[in-house]
């Protein structure tokens, strides 16, 4: 894992606040568009993110957002 991509994501798993997550994800795919390709550690943190942000939407009640995400 690169070190800029590890400081965007750097305590992600400590937060419990969908918008937090929401905008580090933001900033993941704005750091992506001038670093790619993804390393594999990198694209599995990216789906752990998503699938941890489409479940805290569900917990939240938040469906239409999430059906705009799938």
């Amino acid at each position: 894992m690169r070190d800029e991509f590890s400081a965007i994501i750097s305590g992600w798993t400590l937060t419990s606040d969908r918008t937090s997550l929401s905008e580090r994800l933001v900033d993941v795919l704005e750091w992506i568009e001038n670093n790619n390709p993804l390393e594999p550690d990198e694209e599995k943190t990216i789906e752990m993110m998503i699938h941890c942000e489409i479940v805290r939407g569900i917990e939240e009640g938040d469906f239409d957002d999430i059906m705009e995400r799938l």
